[in-house]
């Protein structure tokens, strides 16, 4: 089953169903512990990029981007969904690896960070590397992907808090703290 999952592309909605049904179990749902089971299984099999597998804080910040009902599980649409997401940064990762050194350098994930849509500045780009990044800097699949999560976690986060869309949000001591623990 974890074959079929690295050598297709989900593309059809009842492809994703079946394979969803073969990999969520007796709940018909993941959680970040069944995530990150899967996906690290899939990635060992790749060559072409570098990392030690997804970490739980990647799987559970992936969870909480798209989990809708607040069960802290995906259910078989939220999994699609995540499903084209990794494959899109998949693709954006590779394509941004112009050393093909299967880890992006500082530079390398500047261009795209900002391919992903994120316009930061300098120093914003700067913490991202330092967040995010070994010692010798290089960022791995894992961060890569942890990283356009917790800024797609933050924009998200931010617009929704921005109900008269001035760019401008007043936070509580609690809803900063919502806000921080994301």
């Amino acid at each position: 089953m974890l074959r079929r999952l690295i050598s297709i592309k989900m593309t059809s909605v009842t492809d994703s169903r079946a394979l969803f049904g073969q990999l969520a179990g007796h709940d018909v749902e993941i959680s970040a512990f069944e995530l990150q089971k899967i996906l690290n299984r899939v990635v060992v099999k790749r060559d072409d990029i570098k990392t030690n597998g997804f970490s739980l804080v990647t799987c559970r910040n992936m969870i909480n981007l798209l989990d809708k009902d607040g069960t802290g599980k995906l259910g078989v649409v939220e999994f699609k969904i995540l499903w084209t997401k990794i494959e899109k940064f998949l693709d954006l990762y590779k394509e941004r690896d112009v050393d093909q050194s299967g880890c992006m350098s500082a530079s390398e994930m500047r261009l795209a960070v900002e391919a992903a849509g994120f316009s930061l500045n300098n120093p914003l780009h700067q913490i991202i590397v330092a967040r995010y990044s070994e010692s010798d800097l290089s960022i791995d699949f894992d961060n890569f992907v942890g990283s356009l999560i917790r800024l797609e976690l933050m924009f998200k986060t931010f617009k929704t808090l921005d109900k008269d869309d001035s760019g401008q949000i007043e936070l509580g001591f609690l809803e900063w703290l919502s806000v921080a623990m994301l």
